[in-house]
């Protein structure tokens, strides 16, 4: 039953990512054919970002309030709804003078996506034993990072047969698809044990994932180590991305694919080789954290210093492998700190901070990068990613596997 559940999770999140891709394609591609201006297109991950950051705020008042599959299931077939609304409005109404409605609507699909995304990832400890907690991260993040790779060149592919309107109608049938295999997770979720005062206390809900962090040692240090992570990882964006490879590699733009491609194949290698030697890793975890995060660094380093193209795509894939490593053997640690409804809290939390964080820090290097140069941006983010290793080295005890009992009380000692 938990293996069918964990199957049926990883193939209703891995269509509805192939969707999220199409869907944000065919928005660029709508969005820039109607306006042929780059500021409406800037808007749509701006938009993205603000929807998921609020959602991220209001799902401990729904995690509270409901199941976790029941917010994950209402939430994915909502935005099939929004999406249906939103094709149907591109087909209709779609002008300069619209785009308003078009903004509110991509806004409430991210918004939905801001509690999803943090009870999917509390849900997987739900259907998976401890021990296979690592394996079952690497094979979903090697999954999403294979669409990732994929996406985004067969959703320009299919925009040019398609066009837009075909696109977001695909959108809308992988997202139907989506809700329907969600349908077949069973999980057995506990009944919380709260007091009628904390039931009552919106705050509480609000607060408690919040709290758990501050207060709990281990996963204070882990959310400094995100926090620093989020801060460095604006580097490897577009908008950083492009002027470098134009003034530091003095290549054409298709340099730009071959950048984010080889990136993109480090990701799914990482995630592959910690799902094939997932034992290996979970005997090692503390080793495998601190050194991914030290080569993190190092390749963040010579990437920015390099002036070579061909040296960039390999230091762009170890980057990614290293980085999608240490990512996956630090979730692990959280889900097996906290359980069941506190971690989704704990998730949706730390996704708030993460999205504010990688925001400030993108408009921050973009003015780095333009006041003084493209290579002090790369500098900047190694120099933080060694700060995080350094962080974690003198708190190597921390990073092993241990759970607490909260009761659903954060006020831990």
């Amino acid at each position: 039953m938990k293996n069918k559940s964990f199957y049926a999770l990883l193939a209703g999140e891995s269509v509805a990512n192939a969707g999220d891709t199409f869907y944000i394609v065919a928005l660029i591609t709508t969005v820039f054919n109607v306006t042929d201006s780059l500021f409406y297109v800037s808007l749509v991950p701006v938009i993205n970002l603000s929807g998921g950051f609020l959602g991220g705020l209001v799902a401990p008042l729904l995690i509270d309030r409901f199941k976790l599959k029941s917010i994950l299931l209402n939430s994915q077939f909502v935005k099939t709804c929004i999406l249906l609304v939103l094709s149907l409005y591109v087909s209709l109404f779609l002008s300069i003078d619209t785009f308003m409605i078009i903004y509110m609507l991509i806004f409430c699909i991210n918004f939905l996506d801001g509690f999803a995304h943090p009870t999917s990832s509390a849900i997987i400890p739900e259907l998976i034993e401890e021990a296979y907690l690592l394996k079952a991260n690497s094979l979903m993040s090697s999954v999403y990072q294979f669409i990732n790779m994929g996406g985004w060149a067969v959703g320009g592919m299919l925009a040019v047969l398609l066009h837009s309107n075909g696109l977001l109608i695909l959108t809308f049938i992988l997202y139907v698809l989506s809700t329907f295999l969600l349908t077949f997770i069973k999980i057995e979720e506990k009944k919380l044990i709260t007091s009628s005062s904390e039931k009552e206390s919106t705050m509480h809900s609000f607060l408690e994932g919040w709290k758990l962090i501050m207060v709990d040692s281990k996963l204070r240090i882990l959310q400094v180590t995100l926090f620093l992570g989020s801060f460095a990882a604006p580097v490897w964006v577009s908008s950083i991305i492009y002027p470098f490879i134009k003034l530091r590699l003095q290549e054409g733009t298709e340099w730009w694919g071959y950048i984010n491609a080889a990136f993109f194949l480090g990701l799914f290698f990482g995630g592959l080789f910690g799902y094939t030697k997932s034992d290996l890793v979970n005997r090692n975890i503390q080793l495998v954290i601190l050194i991914c995060g030290f080569i993190a660094s190092i390749m963040t380093f010579l990437f920015g210093i390099n002036s070579y193209p061909l040296l960039a795509l390999l230091l762009s894939s170890i980057y990614g492998l290293f980085h999608e490593l240490y990512m996956i053997a630090i979730n692990t640690l959280i889900q097996g700190r906290v359980k069941e409804k506190i971690l989704a809290k704990v998730y949706a939390a730390q996704s708030s901070i993460t999205m504010v964080t990688f925001g400030v820090s993108t408009l921050l290097f973009g003015v780095i990068g333009e006041r003084f140069n493209i290579i002090a941006v790369f500098i900047i983010s190694s120099i933080v990613l060694f700060l995080s290793f350094i962080i974690l080295l003198a708190n190597k005890k921390q990073l092993s596997i241990s759970i607490i009992d909260t009761n659903q009380n954060v006020d831990i000692e």
